[in-house]
């Protein structure tokens, strides 16, 4: 009996391209504690509130280039997990964000520029070389959420609600993270601007 050759074939297979809805509202300490506890909050809480410790690298050029595209990129570890994340430019309408992202998972906290190929690259860096994106700053946070049950007559929507705290540091420069970040998972983002006001 003959052994079968084994092939392996590498095929890049494009992440899963989601679009991101969220409204985000920098609020005091104590505006943010009192939102855990909020009635509204409170009555139309489905999950409950789930903490985690989240600490993202964010990278750009040293001539910030991926910003003036409007293009975020970070790697965020949430617990085992790490996760490579690019947003590209998006449009805000009314205070609500609306933005492509995609999310690659790594085994190592550290940026792999050929997930970056392909048609998830935006089109106005296509001369860039990535070599030149290094790491800018870091973000660590305690985020408290929960999934918002939001009705619109018939039409159901989930909301979800972060309560981040911690803060921003680049190089010697600090700045605290105080804010409330409401994300639509299903439903009209008209729901958001409600929720918010």
């Amino acid at each position: 009996m003959g052994c079968a050759p084994v092939i392996s074939i590498s095929v890049w297979i494009p992440p899963a391209m989601q679009k991101e809805t969220e409204i985000k509202l920098r609020v005091s300490r104590e505006t943010l504690a009192a939102l855990r506890e909020h009635p509204l909050l409170k009555k139309r809480n489905k999950s409950g509130w789930e903490r985690l410790e989240l600490s993202n690298q964010y990278f750009d050029t040293p001539e910030r280039e991926l910003a003036h595209a409007k293009v975020a990129l970070r790697i965020r570890r949430d617990g085992d997990q790490i996760i490579q994340t690019m947003k590209t430019r998006g449009q805000s309408v009314a205070g609500l964000s609306e933005r492509n992202e995609y999310n690659w998972d790594l085994t190592k906290a550290r940026l792999d520029l050929k997930k970056l190929e392909g048609d998830c690259w935006p089109e106005q860096l296509a001369e860039l070389d990535k070599k030149s994106i290094k790491p800018l700053f870091t973000t660590d946070f305690i985020r408290e959420k929960a999934e918002i049950a939001w009705g619109r007559g018939k039409t159901k929507v989930v909301i979800e609600a972060a309560l981040d705290l911690g803060q921003v540091v680049a190089g010697k420069q600090k700045e605290e993270i105080c804010e409330l970040e409401l994300e639509l998972r299903e439903g009209d983002p008209a729901a958001l601007l409600e929720l918010a006001a």
